[in-house]
């Protein structure tokens, strides 16, 4: 139990973390300019504050704003980005005049000023050491872990077991991080941090909306977050602790220590918020995408089938490996098509540092731009029958996975983000869905649990409220 000392230690230091900047940020102005149409600040607001309404709520502006929208939140004013064009020139021809956003000053006073929310050189110093533990090569040593783990983890699955499905895609990412990254084994611990990384990304959620600030003020929710954080905190000191004494085994964190040891800009303060980024992005959004997945394998069982006789075609029983993946296109559709109807990462954004004309309209410096992947990927102007699960949209005529073959415009299809700050572990996150799927759906046809009521709610990333509860059947 967390004493009440320690639960203020916890809240003293998120605040601090809340208020770093690595560059300046610019308040926006207050001058009174056109604006784009939009929704009243009532309805933004209302809608915003319903977890479960948010993410259909911009497919709402995405329908009746195609180009742009503006709403204004709590006296922040916020353009929702819905045109292709509109988002690639702002993501990709003026990058160099964005910062991050709200969604990432939401998440500052839990992960810091890691990887994702760092800015400027910081950022640029961060990435280009994490980038070796993310190259294809490397990934690909990592695969072998990724089937070890998901076939350990499937011992614990017994035929007519009810589980929350949620979880146990959590439990066997946070494993497959552990090892592949970091070195150690988190099997034990994810039964405490699996919750309290829910519980932080529930709370969280709420200050993308209301802003971060809220942890200034003491509430039941900001308490709750202390608690799962100074639980979260416990086990990445352990890690550290634990690789310090074992010395260089080549992973991330390895990294990290070597570049502290040898007198660069990693302060202890930044290990730690590297570890806890590297915990949080590097099993959240594959959990989802492979929750998701789940769920709409057991919603369509012709294309259920339709996946079942490539991996028994392919893998005849046997466990998948890394050369099998380019084999496996189905599979590869599957995953694609579940990260289309449930975007984990639902909302992303950035904030201007200078005027910005976009789309016929000024935005001014300080304002924030936002775009939903969740909207561009449901939008009806985009995808033929766009609320449908057709994962044969992704199959080429040679029957090959090809990203490009929906033919949508550039700046629709954003999975992992648009420009310069896209996801650096991109082709950790395809590769482990891929094999995670392909190794447990060759046996098990997990179904949804009699009277589930299944909602998408929008934490950080995109989950089923309240969990998936589903029942473990074998094929």
């Amino acid at each position: 139990m967390t004493s009440q000392r320690e639960l203020n230690e916890v809240v003293g230091s998120a605040k601090a973390r809340l208020v770093h900047s690595d560059i300046p940020i610019p308040r926006e102005s207050r001058s009174k300019i056109a604006r784009p149409p939009g929704p009243g600040a009532a309805r933004a607001l209302r809608n915003f504050m319903v977890p479960t309404r948010a993410p259909w709520f911009l497919a709402e502006l995405e329908r009746d704003y195609p180009e742009i929208a503006h709403m204004r939140l709590l006296g922040l004013n916020r353009y929702v980005l819905n045109a292709p064009e509109l988002i690639v020139e702002t993501f990709t021809n003026n990058a160099h005049e964005l910062i991050k956003g709200p969604v990432y000053d939401a998440l500052k006073p839990v992960i810091g000023n890691g990887l994702l929310t760092s800015e400027g050189p910081n950022h640029l110093a961060h990435r280009r050491l994490a980038q070796p533990a993310f190259h294809r090569d490397r990934v690909a040593e990592y695969s072998h872990s990724m089937v070890e783990l998901t076939l350990a983890h499937e011992q614990s699955w017994s035929p007519g077991r009810k589980v929350d499905m949620s979880s146990e895609m959590t439990a066997v990412t946070l494993t497959i991080v552990g090892r592949t990254l970091f070195g150690t084994d988190l099997s034990e611990d994810t039964g405490e941090v699996g919750p309290a990384l829910r519980k932080i990304l529930h709370v969280t959620s709420r200050y993308v909306a209301l802003g971060p600030k809220l942890w200034n003020f003491p509430s039941p929710a900001r308490k709750e977050s202390a608690q799962a954080l100074a639980t979260i905190d416990d086990v990445v000191n352990r890690i550290i602790a634990e690789h310090r004494a074992a010395g260089d085994n080549g992973d991330m964190l390895s990294l990290l220590l070597a570049a502290q040891a040898d007198g660069d800009q990693f302060t202890d303060a930044q290990v730690r918020d590297e570890v806890m980024t590297l915990v949080l992005a590097g099993h959240e959004t594959t959990a989802m995408t492979l929750t998701w997945a789940w769920l709409l394998l057991a919603q369509n069982g012709t294309e259920a089938q339709w996946l079942r006789e490539e991996l028994d075609a392919v893998l005849a029983g046997r466990p998948p490996t890394m050369d099998d993946i380019a084999q496996l296109p189905r599979t590869h559709a599957v995953i694609a098509e579940a990260i289309r109807l449930y975007s984990p990462i639902w909302l992303f954004g950035r904030r201007m540092l200078t005027d910005v004309e976009l789309g016929g309209w000024q935005v001014p410096a300080g304002a924030n731009v936002m775009v939903s992947p969740f909207a561009m990927h449901r939008s009806e102007r985009w995808w033929p029958d766009a609320a449908s699960f057709q994962p044969t949209r992704w199959i080429d005529a040679a029957g090959a996975f090809d990203e490009h073959q929906p033919g949508v415009p550039r700046g629709v299809w954003t999975p992992f983000g648009w420009g310069n700050r896209m996801c650096i572990g991109e082709n950790f996150a395809w590769t482990e869905a891929i094999l995670v799927i392909a190794t447990l759906a060759q046996n098990w046809s997990p179904q949804l649990a009699a009277g589930a009521q299944v909602q998408p709610e929008s934490a950080i990333t995109m989950r089923p409220k309240g969990g998936l509860p589903m029942v473990l059947e074998r094929r």
